[in-house]
């Protein structure tokens, strides 16, 4: 009877034991994981005491939440030196602004005048100074096209004496009987047409040169009438030196509004950096989450950048796992994981790998455990 109920545990065992052998081929898992989220600490960034704490440990707040109050008594006062300090630095503006309309008022008149005048020869004098410039182009014109003539009179002076040679030499073979007359009026006709050529260039060559005679003196009285613009220039410039002597004073009250501005904006600044420093005197929770390490009480001195509790955001909680080097051959990121929880033994979840670290936990830690090289 033993034998037979050993027969039935083995038929039934088989097939169980056969499909566990099958499922951990395929799968791994570990009890060495950890539910995680981010901590996210809260520091203050002024000094003060703490006036009032409006949380508990583990109790859950919502993001820009009022965590506690420091005294704001200090920042207050410093936020009012600097608003007087910025209605000063106005009232000071709105002065210098004043006088400097009053001076410029006072001053326009003449140097408008005097400004016409000046601005009226500085046209002139331009318009000279253009009127040069065009008749410089003219006259480099007129002399690159007397080059051009000379250029082409030898040209045609060579052309000439080669047909005067050509003609010589059918004259010559005409009077032997070996060219026909038609060969002979066609040398003749390139001889005539050689010379008319070189009439007409030198034509063009006599009048490119009485161009450029009338360039040159255009040139002389366009700069004649320079020198006069520019002696007006600076009459009109010497009358305008009596009318910018008080232009100077007008330019100092500018550089003292420019200075108030610069007064004012450095106040306004200030009363920004101290209006910061206020709002400071409240924490307020960065981010939502749950209170955890709370080490701050009522009438505790704070300092700035020292954590005094920390928001941990349950919005995103991740598992870290630890599983062993020959476990993870087969594991990829984006793989489907089943989890349990100890915490929910009756509930079952489901995740993905969302990651794989480089390194193990003690590679990372404070202190890493010193390895020995491998040897290959």
């Amino acid at each position: 009877m033993l034998y037979g109920l050993c027969i039935v545990l083995l038929g039934i065992g088989v097939p169980y034991g056969w499909q566990l052998w099958q499922y951990y081929q395929t799968h791994e898992s570990t009890d060495d994981a950890y539910v995680v989220s981010d901590i996210v600490p809260l520091s203050p960034q002024v000094n003060g005491t703490v006036l009032a704490v409006h949380v508990v440990d583990n109790q859950t707040v919502d993001a820009n939440h009022i965590l506690a109050q420091l005294d704001p008594r200090d920042f207050e006062a410093r936020v009012k030196q600097v608003e007087a300090a910025v209605a000063v630095a106005t009232a000071n503006l709105r002065r210098a602004e004043i006088e400097v309309q009053l001076t410029q008022d006072s001053t326009s008149t003449d140097t408008q005048r005097t400004s016409a005048t000046l601005r009226g020869a500085q046209i002139a004098t331009r318009e000279a100074q253009q009127s040069i410039a065009e008749a410089e182009a003219r006259w480099r014109t007129t002399t690159a096209a007397v080059a051009a003539a000379i250029a082409e009179g030898d040209m045609w002076h060579a052309r000439l004496e080669m047909a005067q040679a050509e003609f010589a030499r059918m004259q010559s073979l005409r009077a032997d009987g070996v060219i026909s007359q038609q060969q002979f009026e066609a040398a003749e006709s390139g001889l005539k047409s050689a010379q008319a050529q070189r009439r007409a260039s030198q034509q063009r060559l006599a009048q490119a040169q009485a161009e450029v005679e009338r360039a040159r003196v255009d040139l002389q009285t366009r700069q004649h009438g320079v020198e006069r613009s520019q002696a007006r220039t600076a009459e009109a410039q010497a009358v305008l030196a009596g009318a910018q002597a008080n232009r100077q004073t007008v330019d100092i009250k500018q550089a003292q509004v420019q200075t108030a501005q610069a007064l004012l904006q450095q106040a306004q600044a200030d009363l920004e950096a101290a209006g910061l420093q206020l709002s400071y005197t409240t924490l307020r929770a960065p981010v939502a989450g749950v209170i955890a390490r709370k080490r701050l009480e009522v009438g505790q001195v704070v300092q700035a950048g020292r954590p005094v509790l920390a928001v941990v955001p349950l919005h995103r909680l991740w598992v870290e796992a630890n599983f062993k080097e020959t476990q993870l051959r087969h594991m990829r990121q984006g793989q489907k994981a089943t989890l349990h929880v100890d915490a929910y033994p009756d509930q079952v979840f489901t995740g993905t790998i969302e990651s794989l670290s480089p390194g193990t936990g003690s590679v990372f830690s404070l202190l890493p455990r010193k390895t020995l090289p491998a040897t290959l």
